[in-house]
C-alpha cells in the first residue's frame, strides 16, 4: 500500500462511516448494527491475524492496553449509533473533528505534555461557538437532536481520553494485534448490551441498506481503514493525519444530503464552518504563534 492510496483510503472511510452507521440503524436496532460489526470486525481481525503470523499478546502489559481501549472502542461507538437516531450523519464527523484538540487537553492535564497556547483557546473558542449555533438550529431545539449532540459529545471525550490513556500505558505492541485485542474484548460487552436494553434478535431484510452497511463497517471501517491509518503514521507520523479531519466532515454532510436525503440548515453549514475554522487554527497554531511574536516585536 503506498501513502497516496492510504490517504485516499482514510478519506473514503471516514467521510462514509457516519452515513454507513445511520443506514445500519435504518431496520436494525443500534444496539444489534453495533454488536454484529464488532463481532464480525473481531473474527475477521483474528483470522487476519493468523494469515500474518502476528502474535496476539496476552501479556499483563497488552491486557491494561486492551481494557484502556475500551473506552474509545466501546463506550465512544455505543454513544455513536445511539446519537445517529437522533442528528443527520454528517454531523457526527463534524463532532469527531473535534478529537484532536481533546486529546490535546488531555495530554496536558494527565501527561503533562504538549502547551495549550493562547491560539489554540481562540482555536477551541471558534469552535465551540460553532457548536453553539448548531445546537440552537431547529431540529435540535424543538426536536430530539440535542439528545444525539450529547451523545456524541460524550462519545469524542471518550474517544479522546482512551487515546491518550493508551499513550500514558506505553505499550509497544504491533497495531494490528492491539486492535484485534481491544475488538475480542469489546465484542462480548456489545453482545451483553445488546441482550439488556434491546435482546430482540435481528430480521434481515436483505434488500434494506442495514445488512450491507453493517458488513461495510466490520471490513471497512473496523480494519481496512484501521490499517490505513497506521500505515500513514508509520510512515507519515500521526499529524499527517490531522488534516484529514478538516475534509472528511465536509464530504460527510454533502454524502448525507444526497444519498440520505439529510437536511442541511444554514445554521449547520455556519455551526460546521465555525467548528472546522477552529480546527484549522489550532493545526497552524505553532505557525500563528511565530507570526503574532514577530509582529509584537
Amino acid at each position: 500500500m503506498s501513502v497516496p492510496v492510504a490517504y485516499a483510503t482514510i478519506l473514503v472511510v471516514w467521510s462514509t462511516t457516519p452515513l454507513g452507521i445511520a443506514w445500519s440503524n435504518e431496520t436494525v436496532s443500534p444496539f444489534a448494527a453495533i454488536a454484529l460489526r464488532m463481532n464480525i470486525a473481531a473474527v475477521l481481525g483474528f483470522v487476519l491475524l493468523k494469515c500474518l503470523r502476528i502474535e496476539l499478546s496476552w501479556s499483563r502489559a497488552a491486557v491494561r492496553v486492551y481494557l484502556t481501549s475500551l473506552l474509545g472502542v466501546y463506550g465512544a461507538l455505543l454513544s455513536t449509533y445511539v446519537a445517529a437516531n437522533y442528528v443527520p450523519s454528517g454531523l457526527i464527523s463534524v463532532m469527531f473533528a473535534l478529537a484532536p484538540v481533546f486529546s490535546n487537553l488531555f495530554s496536558v492535564r494527565l501527561l503533562g505534555q504538549g502547551v495549550f497556547t493562547p491560539v489554540r483557546w481562540i482555536a477551541l473558542g471558534l469552535s465551540f461557538i460553532g457548536l453553539s449555533v448548531i445546537c440552537l438550529d431547529e431540529w435540535a431545539i424543538h426536536g430530539e437532536g440535542w439528545k444525539g449532540l450529547l451523545l456524541l459529545m460524550l462519545a469524542v471525550t471518550l474517544y479522546s481520553l482512551s487515546g491518550v490513556l493508551l499513550q500514558r500505558e506505553n505499550y509497544r505492541g504491533h497495531p494490528l494485534g492491539m486492535s484485534v485485542g481491544s475488538l475480542l474484548l469489546s465484542a462480548p460487552l456489545f453482545l451483553l448490551t445488546w441482550w439488556v436494553l434491546d435482546g430482540v434478535v435481528p430480521n434481515f431484510d436483505m434488500d434494506s441498506r442495514s445488512p450491507w452497511s453493517i458488513l461495510y463497517l466490520a471490513i471497512g471501517g473496523s480494519l481496512i481503514g484501521f490499517m490505513a491509518y497506521f500505515y500513514i503514521v508509520k510512515e507519515r507520523g500521526a499529524t499527517a493525519v490531522a488534516m484529514v479531519t478538516l475534509v472528511t466532515p465536509v464530504m460527510a454532510l454533502f454524502l448525507g444530503n444526497v444519498l440520505n436525503e439529510e437536511p442541511i440548515t444554514n445554521q449547520m453549514v455556519m455551526g460546521s464552518a465555525g467548528v472546522l475554522a477552529g480546527l484549522f487554527v489550532y493545526y497552524q497554531s505553532n505557525r500563528l504563534t511565530r507570526v503574532f511574536s514577530a509582529i509584537r516585536r
